[in-house]
């Protein structure tokens, strides 16, 4: 089991983990400006089409970032 870098040092599994937990809390967090000013958009005639569209997708990305997939337990 690989157990990490020694102290005070990076290996490049420690520079991907940090990558991949900057790109997820950035992504969550724009998610969460997104779905929070979406009813403040002024679209005009096409906002009763494209809103319910744009809901569904931030609500796959959500979902996708989640992982809802099921854990078999042993």
């Amino acid at each position: 089991m690989n157990e990490g870098s020694k102290k005070f040092k990076l290996d490049l599994t420690d520079l991907f983990g940090v990558g991949k937990n900057a790109l997820l809390v950035g992504g969550a967090a724009m998610l969460t400006y997104v779905s929070a000013n979406l009813g403040h958009l002024d679209l005009g005639m096409w906002g009763p089409a494209i809103v319910p569209v744009v809901a569904v997708v931030l609500d796959t990305a959500i979902k996708w970032m989640k992982d809802n997939s099921k854990k078999d337990e042993a």
